[in-house]
């Protein structure tokens, strides 16, 4: 079967549901009083139980999915979290918006969803969990209040990078508190508002705290989910890769090995990875277990304040996390593997209509924007990329055009990042339609070709080993791929300058003299005994 992605013409048929769509929308905009966009960082999509994960507990999701519309193929434009939480917020790819990596400055050019939601009258507010959406990169464009006052940071390290789930809670029930007051520039007291409400929790280090940290362990107990246990599976892991018959030259190339190490040195340390390995996706769990416990006390506020059931509540994330899938191990940012770039996407509509839901038509996070502007009736502007996909609420709508992702890493090699036009272009880019994805890193040629069909996994490159190509349109994807790639018009986006932002992404690995979040071949790790095999 040949997917080629179009939408297809309209015909008479399509208009009539097209009115009847816009009938629906405009009912549903007279009982939407608030818009609240909550972002869960580096959360999976199959980490959840409404997402089909077979032992993860997240009740108050998995209520949200219920009474809402769940989106089974929501792609994010970016697999780090500035990038992809500006393209939610701008409704444009990140070759357009120009923030390519954590710690650039948002330009001013950009239009962002606050500002015209705040323009349309609604008072907005910004609850964020860590350093990367601080206020020095100018995220908080549009906004009347913007709380992020950071309290932690990985265990051992001085220094607020970031916020466990319970002060984010905490921030908004305190400013729900002290409502009605005004906001600067909210005006009426009466007006509704525009929360953005950002949960850091699942994002590396996996350390929740008692009683959630364990709670998915069924060994090892001497083992944490510190970033130290991350660093020495990500090495174990890896020692495959240096067994005789193993090319070097895979390393970091997203190759995964499905089958134990032969020779007896790199098999046991291959075994030890994998255990740790258990470890750390138990913990990441709990850190979402936990996080989704806050949000519930947080929507708990809302409805006692009689402002749960006339919101427009969005669940969603920015990127998800790779865990032994590919040789990018616990990380982020490197590829553009479904691990990184799934991710959830619930929407509630006010009093639970349309709820029950479940989408499988392809969306991108650059749809979000222009979905919520149809929502409440407001007019797009001609520089949104993203297509709304308010009709969904009547029914099917015709199938989406390809979406596109990129990745923001690796920093090290220069090749990959000093494109004279966009430092993105020699990264990871894909291409992704309902059934298949295309994917190349120019510099290196490095060209991968899946069907999710049969291998959501994406575990077979269709590239290689001869398989047979007539039925997949390889063609066209590679050209779409590449005219995306040439559409490059960045808007200028400069590098944060202040040596306290800087220090906050270091610790959290997104710096780029950072050894450890790169995709460059990693140390070849020392057998056991000294030996060499």
């Amino acid at each position: 079967m040949i997917i080629n992605g179009a939408g297809g013409c309209e015909r008479a048929g399509d208009r009539h549901a097209a009115d009847s769509a816009r009938d629906k929308i405009a009912a549903t905009r007279s009982t939407i009083r608030n818009v609240i966009l909550i972002s869960i960082d580096t959360l999976r999509a199959d980490r959840l139980a409404c997402y089909g994960h077979d032992f993860v507990k997240t009740p108050t999701i998995d209520k949200l999915a219920e009474e809402g519309i769940l989106f089974e193929q929501h792609i994010n434009a970016a697999s780090t979290t500035l990038a992809s939480h500006t393209s939610m917020m701008t409704g444009t790819y990140p070759h357009s918006h120009g923030v390519f990596k954590n710690g650039r400055r948002v330009g001013d050019d950009n239009i962002m969803l606050t500002e015209l939601l705040k323009k349309a009258g609604l008072v907005t507010a910004g609850f964020i969990g860590a350093a990367p959406l601080d206020p020095k990169v100018n995220f908080h464009q549009g906004f009347d209040h913007y709380s992020a006052e950071f309290t932690w940071g990985e265990k051992g390290r001085a220094g607020g990078v970031q916020r466990r789930a319970n002060e984010v809670t905490d921030a908004v029930l305190d400013w729900l508190e002290r409502r009605p007051e005004n906001e600067t520039g909210a005006g009426d007291a009466k007006a509704g508002w525009f929360l953005f409400v950002h949960y850091f929790d699942p994002h590396w280090p996996y350390t929740p705290p008692a009683p959630y940290a364990g709670m998915y362990r069924t060994d090892s107990p001497d083992v944490d989910g510190s970033m130290q246990t991350i660093k020495q599976a990500r090495s174990w892991l890896r020692s495959g890769f240096w067994e005789p018959g193993i090319s070097n030259a895979v390393t970091g190339a997203g190759f995964t090995r499905a089958q134990p190490p032969q020779h007896p040195v790199y098999r046991k340390l291959w075994g030890d990875g994998l255990r740790l390995a258990r470890v750390l996706d138990a913990e990441y769990c709990a850190e979402i277990s936990f996080c989704d416990h806050h949000l519930g006390r947080m929507f708990d506020a809302l409805e006692e304040r009689g402002q749960f059931d006339n919101s427009l509540i969005i669940v969603t994330s920015d990127h998800g996390e790779t865990m032994h899938e590919h040789d990018n191990v616990f990380n982020h940012g490197v590829s553009v593997y479904e691990t990184e770039i799934h991710t959830p996407l619930i929407i509630r509509f006010p009093n639970g209509r349309f709820g029950g839901k479940r989408v499988s038509r392809l969306v991108s996070n650059v749809d979000l924007m222009p979905t919520i502007l149809e929502l409440l009736g407001l007019p797009r502007h001609d520089g949104i990329e993203g297509k709304s996909f308010a009709g969904v609420i009547d029914g099917p709508l015709p199938p989406r055009s390809p979406v596109f992702a990129e990745a923001t890493q690796p920093w090290g090699n220069p090749m990959f990042h000093e494109d004279p036009v966009w430092p993105n272009r020699g990264k990871f880019q894909c291409v992704r339609t309902q059934r298949y994805k295309y994917m190349f890193r120019i510099p290196d040629q490095q060209f991968r070709l899946y069907d999710l069909d049969s291998d959501s996994g994406e575990q077979t490159n269709l590239l290689e080993g001869g398989q047979n190509l007539d039925a997949v349109p390889v063609e066209d994807l590679n050209r779409r791929l590449r005219s995306w790639r040439d559409d490059a018009h960045p808007i200028s986006s400069h590098r944060v300058k202040a040596q306290d932002h800087i220090d906050a992404l270091r610790s959290l690995g997104y710096v780029g003299d950072s050894p450890d979040h790169t995709d460059e071949p990693a140390t070849k790790p020392e057998p056991p005994d000294g030996g060499v095999p």
